[in-house]
């Protein structure tokens, strides 16, 4: 199968296939994936739903996301393209809870309604439910292969085949020298995120910054003349291109080019996927620093920066765990047990504390430190438990809605206690989850425009 002609079908949107090659596959969680397939026109297609309906039914911003009104355009469209709905067959996965959470917590169970209600409209629509793997605590994929016409629901990440026998905790000092040899940030980096941190930036300042790195540079002007930005004429400076893409914009791009190079490209590390690990920190990041302007309890951007550092400490631990992936999968693949509680008995050392070792190195202001040591805790923040519990809700919610294959485990987790320190309900949460863009999430996303 070439690999062009795979395609991940992000959270609230469907794609459509009549030529027979390639797949399309949906990593979930909370979301729902519905297959659906004509075998006879080799018409099939699959959706990735996020929410059951729209929070607001008078006013769904994206129809797609939601199985109530998503599925029946999908249908349609399916129809439109060739297929005929009578002959279709329907495969369903996803709908989990990704963990056990405590009985005041059921109301997160968004996956089982989104589930309902997908099983309401197929019936409606008198569409056959060939297979079903929904619910549990599991991560699934669910990938249709339209070269044999057929589609596979399974787990996110099978068992290791390595041995644990020849497991070894590093000690405390082997940890402090993988801290230390990891490379220094650049300055122009370094500069910008205490800008941020202090609310101390202006166009002049960054121009100012961004010019004394050449690769920064470069990507700026880039990015300005990308087809993405469809400006008429040719930019080719930094200065213009601040202006072209604003402030906001060159903030999220010189931190976040700049940060790429220190997360792995491990297999068997934290990401068990080229790039995950990154693009799970642009997730976090995107998310906070929505949810910083939905709560206002902290500047956007300053959450922004805090989200996309939040799991620094796993760039430290990356080799640890790879050795000890065995381990690792044991105690977690229940859903009952959180990665920190895990590094912690097999490290000696969670995630967190190694990002403060690491961040405290780099001098980084000390709101950004505390809110990356606490953001599995942040009811223990000292002072910054506004900016930690964004931080926190945000991860929670990437690992619930946009999967990627990260290794990332919750574990039992009180969510209504987090919502009370931002001051939120319980209601409130398929509004917020309804509130960022999911799909703008997937590819690149450090260099695309619509995620700026």
């Amino acid at each position: 199968m070439s690999a062009s002609h795979s395609e991940c079908v992000p959270a609230g949107t469907y794609s459509i296939r009549s030529d027979q090659k390639g797949s399309l596959k949906a990593y979930l969680g909370t979301c729902v994936g519905v297959v659906l397939l004509d075998r006879i026109s080799h018409v099939g297609g699959l959706m990735h739903l996020l929410l059951p309906e729209p929070p607001s039914p008078d006013n769904p911003w994206q129809p797609e996301s939601y199985a109530s009104t998503g599925l029946p355009i999908f249908i349609e469209a399916l129809a439109a393209a060739g297929a005929q709905i009578d002959r279709l067959e329907a495969f369903v996965a996803g709908g989990a809870l990704t963990g056990r959470l405590s009985e005041t917590d059921l109301f997160l169970d968004i996956g089982g309604r989104t589930t309902d209600v997908v099983m309401d409209v197929l019936r409606r629509y008198g569409i056959a439910v060939k297979r079903s793997e929904t619910g549990g605590l599991f991560n699934m994929v669910i990938e249709v292969a339209f070269a044999v016409g057929d589609c596979s629901i399974e787990p996110m990440v099978a068992a290791p085949a390595a041995s644990d026998s020849n497991a070894k905790k590093p000690s405390r000092e082997e940890i402090i020298q993988a801290a230390a040899r990891i490379r220094a940030v650049p300055q122009v980096a370094l500069k910008i995120i205490r800008m941020i941190s202090d609310d101390y930036h202006s166009m002049i300042d960054i121009a100012a910054e961004v010019r004394q790195d050449q690769v920064i540079s470069a990507r700026v002007l880039s990015l300005a003349n990308s087809a993405m930005i469809g400006w008429n004429d040719t930019i080719d400076s930094v200065d213009e291109a601040l202006m072209v893409l604003g402030e906001k914009a060159i903030l999220r791009l010189v931190v976040s080019a700049s940060m790429e190079l220190f997360f792995p490209e491990s297999e068997r590390g934290y990401s068990q996927c080229k790039g995950r690990l990154f693009h799970h920190a642009i997730g976090v990041g995107l998310v906070a620093e929505q949810l910083a302007r939905v709560t206002g309890k902290s500047d956007p951007g300053v959450a922004y920066t805090a989200g996309l550092l939040h799991d620094i400490g796993k760039v430290v631990l990356d080799h640890f765990v790879a050795e000890n992936i065995p381990l690792f999968y044991r105690l977690t693949r229940s859903g009952t047990v959180g990665l920190e509680r895990a590094e912690t008995e097999i490290l000696g050392i969670g995630h967190s504390e190694a990002g403060s070792m690491l961040t405290s190195l780099w001098h980084l202001p000390g709101n950004l430190i505390e809110a990356i040591s606490y953001h599995h805790t942040p009811e223990k923040a000292p002072s910054e438990h506004k900016l930690a519990s964004i931080v926190c809700l945000a991860d929670f919610l990437v690992s619930r809605f946009w999967v990627n294959r990260e290794m990332e485990h919750h574990g039992t987790f009180e969510i209504t206690a987090l919502l009370d320190l931002l001051e939120l309900s319980p209601d409130q949460i398929p509004a917020i989850v309804d509130s960022i863009a999911w799909h703008a999430l997937s590819g690149d996303l450090n260099i695309r425009h619509e995620d700026f």
